[in-house]
């Protein structure tokens, strides 16, 4: 899941999750590590693009970013911190491309705040905001299954199935069990420990409770929560089978948990964050089309 799509999942749906009161500070780390094939063994065979993603999804961790840092350079790291309490939410991210950035719920207002520090902008959504952009969603996609062949309409997406390995390991000091999925699309291994402070309730209830507000979204949809039921989903590592730009690996982890009640300043907007710009959530995807639009043409 990418930083922006988790940020704006978690945050909206919370706005209509009052019920579950819980405290949590999360960390959690987002990165991409591209493949450096002098990693396979000279008489290293494989069957099939599967086969090789499996080779890869078991190397250590650091065996890949050393071998990818030598030949690609340095990787960059998605670091988050996620502040829950209640109905009350907060996200702050840093990453090189972007920089600072702090997402936060106002529940009493009914607004998310969106902060872009390095370009001292404010993007404000509203529950409004998010129908419209969804209703702009169904238009195109309406129309691009009204173009597909009857037989591509009639197809189904298969439940993603999920296999224990039985392999265990602590990662990020939990203590963890392995899972597998494969598809035609992707290979994923799921590193999740057992749940002894509710967080995959509070998941699931986030996820239910967006399936009532989005309900013309795909109900296939699965993320890491819903394969993993009832666990915590520490490690993911995602390898892609139809990568356009070369092969890569993407890995999500969260690295530490805490139960505790965040500070109460972590849910207002910062003070130094006052004067700055202020736009709409939908100018904000509009600027971001235009930019798609200009990459394109040229």
């Amino acid at each position: 899941m990418s930083k922006l799509k988790m940020i704006l999942l978690m945050g909206f749906v919370c706005l209509y999750s009052i019920k579950l009161q819980a405290q949590y500070i999360i960390e959690q780390i987002e990165y991409e590590i591209p493949i450096n094939y002098e990693l396979i063994p000279a008489d290293k065979e494989f069957e099939d693009a599967a086969d090789e993603a499996r080779f890869f999804l078991q190397l250590p961790e650091s065996k890949l970013k050393d071998a990818a840092q030598k030949e690609y350079g340095d990787i960059e790291i998605i670091k988050s911190t996620i502040y829950i309490d209640g109905d009350n939410f907060a996200v702050e991210s840093s990453s090189q491309e972007d920089g600072k950035t702090t997402v936060i719920l106002n529940h009493n207002k009914g607004l998310i705040y969106y902060v872009l520090w390095s370009q001292k902008k404010i993007y404000e959504m509203s529950a409004e905001d998010m129908a419209e952009i969804q209703k702009d969603a169904d238009a195109v996609m309406q129309k691009m299954m009204a173009n597909l062949p009857p037989e591509m309409k009639e197809q189904s997406q298969p439940a993603k199935q999920i296999t224990a390995t039985g392999r265990r390991m602590v990662k990020y000091g939990q203590r963890c069990s392995e899972y597998l999925l494969e598809d035609e699309q992707e290979l994923m291994v799921i590193w999740a420990s057992d749940d002894s402070m509710g967080l995959a309730k509070k998941a699931k209830s986030m996820s239910e409770k967006l399936a009532e507000i989005f309900p013309s979204m795909d109900e296939d949809e699965q993320d890491e929560w819903d394969l993993a039921a009832g666990k915590i989903p520490v490690e993911v590592r995602t390898f892609r089978l139809d990568a356009m730009d070369g092969a890569q690996m993407e890995i999500q982890a969260i690295t530490r948990i805490n139960q505790v009640n965040p500070p109460v300043e972590k849910f207002i907007l910062p003070a130094e964050a006052v004067g700055f710009e202020r736009s709409s959530f939908k100018d904000m995807m509009t600027q971001m089309q235009q930019m798609m639009q200009g990459m394109e043409e040229d």
